[in-house]
């Protein structure tokens, strides 16, 4: 094989190049995201009640989907959390938890991976048909997975609106929320706008303040000690203080009527009524107004199922860009959550990977005292491309952070055999053999502990890239990346690099005879 091919150069290195151009078309198919999906045995649903909703029927609710969990055989313990507590306070901060009367959380810890034949997804998707529903909930599967290793816990999806204006930034985000609603693998979407709260707005008539001589502050502090009351003073007892506060009685503050009686002493000492300087109006307002660099921002987030981040990512882009283009000044839109962060890893580590090709490269060029040979070593990088892309695009597994790891260890690897056959043939040529014989002996005697070497790598992978254990997920792809680059590059390492050999060999001697003719020449001419 490796005669035929340094007889026929240009048609297999042709052939070489085709199945590598071949292989890049598969890269769109593979599919990006930022860790693997993975089998925990617990689930948890947030569910969000309308603003408003009492404590009593957030708790009905939950009931319900602890009723569901418990008729689900691989569940064997369910419990809920509704409102907020002394216990989750403190993962309120985290956004891990539920924060107020209308929001829930339940759980379910499942059996052990191998006493059930369902993974968890296909348990969610069996839970979802179950769900009853309610009117104005908002329900979200959370990614145990990503929460326990390191994807942030948040949905995948965040599509991030800055701007200024909350009513139009709650516009934008309603018609991204229907826009991308048909996206093939997009489930419970939600906005971080969509739920207000009733709120009672006062507003104060700076004219007719300062008629009365009183400002928006003043006014603002009798309207707090009304309904909220003031520390008026402290009362002491045994070495102890006591807050003495002042408030109205709840009665007297019970509507908007009462409210609008509330009485404000002027400067002058006379006593006049709030709506005499002030309108009292009944609105919704939002739960909670988010920033990020200083910029107010509206969230619209999504789970996925059955697909890649970055394919549903890309679909995202493509049905918004229309809205997109209607903004006014001032407003953009980023893809934040795990988007964000699978973007960042790539970049890291395609730095460490070049990274890893430099000091390979200077280390093979100490060694062989040339930095030729190096360079023709390095050629089996796309060669062990080839074998990872065609690994990922067979086992369906899409390129992650995982994969990525992979493909650094790859690096490191993949050189060896090429080290091996070149280093031999180096020797064989210095005791005398013509280059073409010198590759040929140099594939047959390595040709055995070429292959020895890889397949012990490959068997020694083989447990990892087909293990079902709990968390195989995350070491799976690391071991297959590892698997199919060394199994193609060793193939290729055999008949493609001694070709490569050959061409660089050809133009280094050509280099060098142009180079001593120059350097003759100009020696002749000093001559004269």
């Amino acid at each position: 094989m490796l005669q035929y091919a340094l007889a026929h150069k240009k048609r297999t290195l042709l052939i070489t190049v085709a199945i590598f151009i071949i292989t890049l078309c598969l890269i769109p198919l593979i599919g990006t995201e930022f860790m693997p999906q993975m089998d925990i045995p617990f689930l948890s649903i947030n569910v969000t009640m309308p603003v408003g909703t009492s404590l009593e029927e957030t708790n009905r609710v939950a009931s319900q989907f602890e009723d569901i969990l418990n008729d689900i055989p691989e569940i064997e313990i369910t419990s809920s959390w509704i409102g907020l507590s002394e216990a989750t306070q403190y993962d309120v901060a985290y956004g891990t938890m539920s924060a107020g009367v209308n929001q829930a959380q339940v759980m379910g810890k499942l059996v052990e991976r191998n006493a059930r034949k369902r993974s968890a997804q296909e348990i969610i998707e069996d839970i979802r048909k179950k769900i009853p529903h309610i009117e104005g909930a908002t329900i979200e599967f959370v990614d145990m997975g990503g929460e326990m290793f390191g994807g942030g816990g948040g949905p995948p999806i965040n599509v991030k609106i800055f701007g200024k204006d909350l009513s139009l930034l709650k516009r934008i985000s309603e018609q991204i929320a229907s826009q991308i609603k048909d996206v093939k693998g997009i489930k419970d979407i939600d906005t971080s706008l969509r739920h207000g709260k009733p709120e009672l707005q006062i507003r104060i008539d700076k004219e007719k303040a300062a008629l009365f001589g009183l400002t928006v502050y003043q006014i603002g502090q009798e309207v707090r000690t009304a309904t909220q009351g003031r520390t008026a003073s402290r009362f002491r007892e045994m070495g102890e203080e006591v807050d003495i506060l002042v408030e109205f009685r709840n009665e007297d503050v019970k509507d908007i009527k009462d409210i609008e009686n509330i009485p404000i002493v002027t400067p002058l000492g006379k006593c006049i009524l709030l709506k005499q300087v002030a309108e009292i109006v009944l609105t919704e307002g939002p739960v909670r107004i988010e920033r990020e660099e200083q910029n107010r921002k509206v969230s619209v987030t999504a789970n996925i199922e059955h697909r890649d981040l970055g394919s549903v990512v890309r679909d995202i882009a493509k049905e918004i860009e229309p809205i997109k283009k209607t903004f006014p000044s001032g407003y953009s839109i980023e893809f934040g959550g795990e988007y964000e962060q699978m973007k960042e890893t790539f970049i890291t580590l395609g730095i460490a990977f070049i990274l890893a090709i430099v000091l390979i490269y200077m280390v093979m060029t100490a060694q062989f005292e040339s930095f030729v040979h190096p360079f023709v070593i390095m050629f089996t990088m796309p060669l062990a491309a080839v074998g990872v892309i065609w690994a990922l695009f067979i086992t369906h597994k899409a390129v992650s952070m995982p994969a990525l790891m992979g493909v650094i260890i790859l690096a490191g690897i993949v050189v060896n055999n090429a080290i091996v056959f070149i280093d031999y043939t180096n020797r064989l040529r210095k005791k005398g053999l013509e280059m073409c014989e010198a590759l040929v002996l140099a594939g047959k005697t390595r040709l055995r502990p070429i292959l020895i070497t890889a397949f012990t790598t490959i068997l020694g992978m083989l447990p990892m890239a087909l293990s079902r254990s709990q968390g195989s997920e995350m070491r799976s792809p690391m071991a297959i990346v590892v698997m199919g680059g060394l199994f193609v590059s060793t193939l290729l390492t055999l008949i493609v690099i001694p070709l490569i050999y050959t061409i660089f060999d050809d133009l280094a001697q050509k280099i060098r005879v142009r180079t001593k003719k120059v350097i003759h020449g100009d020696e002749g001419k000093n001559r004269v």
